[in-house]
């Protein structure tokens, strides 16, 4: 079979596909933890740390996968990968208490961290700055698909075949990208950007990201904007479904409703950047995401929220980060094409890891209402705010650059 052309939409597609896999396995089980917690008699925050270990997996692993894809090249690593996931999915269905899931989602975690790292570095390896954050846009607005129809389509697969269920079809679609991978892609790691796989290489690279002011701000403005939105994936189906009573096979339509204000944010965040310039179509997402959660916190306070209510917040606040997180990825990576693997590694391990800590932190303060939830979607919202324009915004690199 011909490869695919990188400049034909139908490559995006699979990127964005390849991406999903992350949004599918952190969202399509969310109608299930109540069941989940039922199962295995645990708490709420002993099931939410199914999800926010393997948020953090993601992010540990991503250091690793990352420079072992800028030496062996994105298509054997990002199929290994893709073999792993499927592998941690089946072994979920078999998990008999909490410690085993989150042993197994961790596991899951390692070949998910291959399929967010290696699209991203693949879209720097084929495009240059502006084309590269175009892609990431549309590859986000696709994306985007994903945890908008997950949610509903794993609250139906919970309802009738069980918590199980999901898992069975998280392993054929991770199947399923990866046939196509195997049968249709080609390496883009051009040979010239090869880098050596050893522990002092990847110091001195991690060491040079670190040190890079231009670098971090991106990075941490886009770590606490998803923060608040993690915190947000990873309370809501508790909120929800036991504090307000929606059932679980309706939770995937207010958890999807939200995610439209996501792919709202990609669509014109690349529209926006090609009027203006990254840095300040990143200024105007920042001041969205901030819109959103004073709207939420505003809401609280008046004894105002409700399913409706909470949705309209929070998809205001999603516009933002529909908006910042493209324009971040791309302005981290593209001053370091020689190390895109490293950078878009370490940049999804501040941006996961963090969101993990959110999401444990929103579990153990849960008391049943969704005050701690609207709280710390609150604070990433101030602190993504103050970050951004502490750094990147008055930054006279990016002035320049961007």
């Amino acid at each position: 079979m011909a490869p695919l052309n990188p400049g034909k939409f139908s490559y995006t597609v699979f990127l964005s596909a390849s991406v999903a896999t992350g949004a599918l396995s952190t969202d399509m089980y969310l109608p299930s933890l109540p069941e989940i917690q039922e199962s295995f008699n645990a708490t709420e925050g002993e099931i939410q740390w199914t999800l926010s270990a393997f948020m953090i997996g993601i992010a540990a692993f991503q250091l690793i996968v990352g420079p072992i894809a800028d030496r062996f090249g994105r298509k054997r690593v990002l199929l290994g990968g893709l073999l792993i996931f499927i592998l941690g999915s089946i072994a979920c269905i078999y998990s008999q208490n909490e410690i085993q899931m989150v042993f197994w989602r961790v596991v899951q975690s390692f070949g998910v961290c291959t399929a967010i790292v290696i699209p991203r570095a693949m879209v720097r390896d084929l495009y240059d700055r502006a084309d590269s954050a175009l892609h990431l846009s549309r590859i986000g607005t696709i994306m985007g698909l994903a945890p908008a129809i997950a949610p509903i389509i794993g609250g139906y697969i919970a309802v009738f075949y069980g918590w199980q269920g999901v898992f069975i079809a998280l392993a054929t679609y991770g199947a399923l990208v990866a046939l196509f991978l195997f049968l249709k892609i080609d390496e883009t790691l051009q040979p010239a950007h090869i880098q050596p796989l050893n522990l002092g290489a990847m110091f001195r690279n991690y060491r040079q990201l670190l040190t890079s002011r231009e670098y971090l701000g991106y990075v941490l403005t886009g770590s606490l904007c998803f923060g608040g939105f993690f915190t947000y994936i990873s309370s809501s189906s508790f909120v929800l479904i036991s504090t307000y009573g929606v059932s679980p096979d309706r939770f995937g339509y207010f958890f999807g409703s939200v995610v439209l204000g996501f792919m709202g944010g990609t669509l014109l965040g690349a529209r926006l950047t090609s009027l203006v310039n990254l840095r300040y179509s990143l200024q105007i997402g920042v001041f969205i995401t901030l819109f959103g959660a004073a709207l939420l916190l505003l809401l609280m306070v008046n004894g105002q929220v409700s399913p409706a209510t909470l949705v309209l917040s929070m998809l205001f606040y999603n516009f933002g980060v529909g908006i910042v997180m493209p324009q971040c990825q791309a302005g981290a990576m593209h001053p370091f094409p020689e190390k895109a693997g490293a950078a878009s590694a370490l940049s999804g391990c501040f941006i996961l890891g963090l969101s993990g800590i959110m999401g444990g932190l929103g579990g153990w303060l849960y008391d049943g209402t969704a005050w701690p939830m609207v709280q710390i979607i609150f604070a990433m919202a101030i602190l993504t705010f103050a970050c951004f324009h502490m750094t990147v915004f008055f930054d006279p690199r990016s002035r320049v650059r961007v």
